[in-house]
C-alpha cells in the first residue's frame, strides 16, 4: 500500500494519544480501527496500522487483528468478577473503558471502586470518573495504599499474553511494588488484548503472568 492509495487525515497518531489517555488504548484502538473500516475500508486500516501503529502497538494489534478477520471485540467481566470474589474495595489501575463500563455494570453495587489517576497521556480525570456517576472515586499514587486490606483488590488491564508474560502499563510496576503486594487480598491482570502485537510495546512493559494472584485471560 501506497500513501497515494488511500488518504487518511493527518494527525491520526496525535488524535488517538488523545482519546487513549481517556478511555484506554484497546478501548480506542477498536474505535479507531472500526470508524477507519466504515469510512474508508480495510485498505484504510491497514494504512492506519502503518501509520500510528509504530508509536501505539495496541492500535497496530487490533488493526492488523481487523485484517485477519477479528471483527469483534468480546467483553465478558464474569471471570474478572470471580477474580475479585469476596473483595468490598477495588482499586484500577489504568484505564480501559469498554472493559470497565462492563465491569461497573455487573460487580455488586456494595463494593468500592477506586482508579489511581496517573498517566503518560493528558488526561481529564473529572471526565473520566464522571462517566460513572459517581461509583468510581479518584485516587493518587501516594493515597490509594489506604484502601489496601484483607477484603480489597487491585485490578489491571493486560495486552496479549506470550506464554508466561504478559504486557501493562507501567503505571502497574509503580503501583503493585514489593511493599504493595502483600497488602491486597487480590492482584488481578485481565487480558484486553487477543491480537499479538508484532511492534516493540512503547508506552508498555513486560512483567510475569505468575506476579498476579489472579490473570484472566481474553476468549
Amino acid at each position: 500500500m501506497t500513501q497515494a492509495d488511500v488518504e487518511l487525515p493527518a494527525g491520526l497518531d496525535q488524535a488517538f494519544g488523545a482519546v487513549a489517555g481517556e478511555l484506554g488504548q484497546a478501548t480506542s484502538s477498536w474505535l479507531f480501527v472500526r470508524a477507519v473500516a466504515r469510512c474508508a475500508g480495510d485498505r484504510a486500516v491497514e494504512g492506519l496500522a502503518d501509520t500510528a501503529g509504530p508509536q501505539f502497538v495496541v492500535l497496530d494489534a487490533v488493526a492488523r487483528g481487523w485484517l485477519a478477520g477479528v471483527r469483534e471485540q468480546v467483553v465478558d467481566p464474569r471471570p474478572v468478577l470471580e477474580a475479585i470474589g469476596s473483595a468490598t474495595r477495588l482499586v484500577v489501575v489504568g484505564v480501559e473503558a469498554t472493559f470497565l463500563d462492563a465491569l461497573v455494570a455487573r460487580i455488586n453495587p456494595a463494593v468500592k471502586i477506586a482508579m489511581i489517576a496517573h498517566s503518560p497521556f493528558a488526561v481529564d480525570w473529572d471526565r473520566v470518573l464522571d462517566n460513572y456517576g459517581g461509583r468510581v472515586e479518584r485516587v493518587d499514587l501516594d493515597t490509594f495504599q489506604h484502601w489496601a486490606g484483607g477484603k480489597s483488590a487491585l485490578l489491571t488491564f493486560a495486552y496479549g499474553q506470550n506464554d508466561s508474560r504478559t504486557i501493562v502499563a507501567p503505571l502497574w510496576l509503580r503501583a503493585c511494588g514489593a511493599d504493595v503486594r502483600a497488602q491486597f487480598r487480590a492482584l488481578v491482570g485481565w487480558n484486553v488484548l487477543e491480537a499479538p502485537m508484532n511492534l516493540y510495546p512503547r508506552w508498555l512493559v513486560e512483567v510475569d503472568v505468575d506476579s498476579f494472584t489472579h490473570f484472566v485471560p481474553g476468549t
